[in-house]
Protein backbone atom coordinates (compact mmCIF):
# COMPACT_ATOMS: atom_id res chain seq x y z
CA UNK A 1 0.00 0.00 0.00
CA UNK A 2 1.75 3.53 -1.00
CA UNK A 3 1.49 5.91 2.27
CA UNK A 4 0.04 9.33 2.53
CA UNK A 5 3.11 11.87 3.54
CA UNK A 6 1.06 14.54 3.67
CA UNK A 7 -2.39 16.53 3.20
CA UNK A 8 -3.91 20.14 2.67
CA UNK A 9 -7.11 21.07 2.53
CA UNK A 10 -8.36 23.62 -0.17
CA UNK A 11 -10.99 26.19 0.57
CA UNK A 12 -13.23 27.46 -2.17
CA UNK A 13 -13.41 31.21 -1.70
CA UNK A 14 -15.17 34.15 -3.30
CA UNK A 15 -12.31 37.03 -3.32
CA UNK A 16 -8.65 35.28 -2.93
CA UNK A 17 -7.03 38.34 -1.91
CA UNK A 18 -10.14 39.14 0.67
CA UNK A 19 -9.09 35.58 1.78
CA UNK A 20 -5.45 36.01 2.73
CA UNK A 21 -5.90 38.98 4.58
CA UNK A 22 -8.32 37.32 6.30
CA UNK A 23 -5.92 34.55 6.92
CA UNK A 24 -3.42 36.76 7.73
CA UNK A 25 -5.51 38.44 10.61
CA UNK A 26 -5.67 35.51 12.06
CA UNK A 27 -1.88 34.66 12.47
CA UNK A 28 -1.45 32.85 9.66
CA UNK A 29 1.70 33.84 6.36
CA UNK A 30 0.59 33.94 3.03
CA UNK A 31 1.77 33.36 -0.48
CA UNK A 32 0.21 33.36 -3.79
CA UNK A 33 0.51 31.60 -6.57
CA UNK A 34 -1.83 33.99 -8.48
CA UNK A 35 -4.32 36.28 -8.33
CA UNK A 36 -6.87 33.12 -8.35
CA UNK A 37 -5.12 30.92 -5.92
CA UNK A 38 -3.08 31.07 -3.14
CA UNK A 39 -1.77 29.48 0.34
CA UNK A 40 -2.12 30.24 3.94
CA UNK A 41 0.54 28.89 6.06
CA UNK A 42 0.55 27.92 10.07
CA UNK A 43 3.12 25.79 11.13
CA UNK A 44 3.25 22.62 9.35
CA UNK A 45 -0.08 23.39 7.82
CA UNK A 46 -0.74 24.74 4.43
CA UNK A 47 -4.49 25.65 3.31
CA UNK A 48 -5.00 26.62 -0.23
CA UNK A 49 -7.21 29.68 -0.84
CA UNK A 50 -8.48 29.21 -4.72
CA UNK A 51 -11.51 30.74 -6.64
CA UNK A 52 -14.06 28.53 -8.07
CA UNK A 53 -12.84 26.98 -11.04
CA UNK A 54 -16.13 25.25 -12.67
CA UNK A 55 -19.87 26.56 -12.77
CA UNK A 56 -20.55 23.78 -9.41
CA UNK A 57 -17.81 24.31 -7.29
CA UNK A 58 -19.62 25.30 -4.04
CA UNK A 59 -17.67 28.48 -2.50
CA UNK A 60 -17.54 27.72 1.47
CA UNK A 61 -17.75 24.00 1.54
CA UNK A 62 -14.33 23.43 3.12
CA UNK A 63 -13.95 22.13 6.59
CA UNK A 64 -10.84 21.36 8.75
CA UNK A 65 -10.19 20.29 12.09
CA UNK A 66 -6.99 21.42 13.98
CA UNK A 67 -5.62 19.35 16.95
CA UNK A 68 -3.50 22.06 18.91
CA UNK A 69 -1.96 22.10 22.40
CA UNK A 70 -3.77 25.05 23.59
CA UNK A 71 -7.49 25.95 22.12
CA UNK A 72 -8.11 28.29 24.64
CA UNK A 73 -4.55 30.75 23.30
CA UNK A 74 -5.58 30.27 19.91
CA UNK A 75 -9.29 31.60 20.75
CA UNK A 76 -8.08 34.54 22.76
CA UNK A 77 -5.63 35.14 19.51
CA UNK A 78 -8.14 35.06 17.05
CA UNK A 79 -10.75 37.07 19.22
CA UNK A 80 -8.27 39.72 19.44
CA UNK A 81 -7.83 40.19 16.01
CA UNK A 82 -11.49 40.85 15.50
CA UNK A 83 -12.33 37.19 14.47
CA UNK A 84 -15.91 35.76 15.71
CA UNK A 85 -15.13 32.65 17.50
CA UNK A 86 -17.50 29.88 19.26
CA UNK A 87 -16.34 28.25 22.52
CA UNK A 88 -13.63 26.68 23.31
CA UNK A 89 -16.00 24.22 25.79
CA UNK A 90 -15.34 21.08 27.61
CA UNK A 91 -16.82 17.80 26.01
CA UNK A 92 -16.82 14.34 27.77
CA UNK A 93 -14.66 12.66 24.81
CA UNK A 94 -11.49 14.43 26.41
CA UNK A 95 -10.76 17.52 24.29
CA UNK A 96 -11.90 21.00 24.55
CA UNK A 97 -12.98 22.68 21.33
CA UNK A 98 -13.64 25.87 19.60
CA UNK A 99 -14.60 26.62 15.99
CA UNK A 100 -14.08 29.98 13.52
CA UNK A 101 -15.89 29.90 9.99
CA UNK A 102 -14.24 32.20 7.33
CA UNK A 103 -16.02 35.21 5.68
CA UNK A 104 -16.97 32.59 2.77
CA UNK A 105 -18.53 30.18 5.01
CA UNK A 106 -15.40 27.25 5.48
CA UNK A 107 -15.08 25.74 9.23
CA UNK A 108 -11.85 25.78 11.42
CA UNK A 109 -12.63 23.46 14.59
CA UNK A 110 -9.87 23.01 16.71
CA UNK A 111 -9.34 21.41 19.87
CA UNK A 112 -7.23 20.22 22.41
CA UNK A 113 -6.77 17.76 25.31
CA UNK A 114 -8.60 18.73 28.76
CA UNK A 115 -6.43 19.41 31.50
CA UNK A 116 -7.17 18.47 34.73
Amino acid sequence: MVAVRGYEPIFTVTDVAASRAHYELLGFTTSEHDESYAFAHWDNLTIHLCEPEEADDIVGAGALYLHLDDADAVAEQWRAAGASVIGPEDFDYGKREGSHVDPDGNLIRFGSPLRH
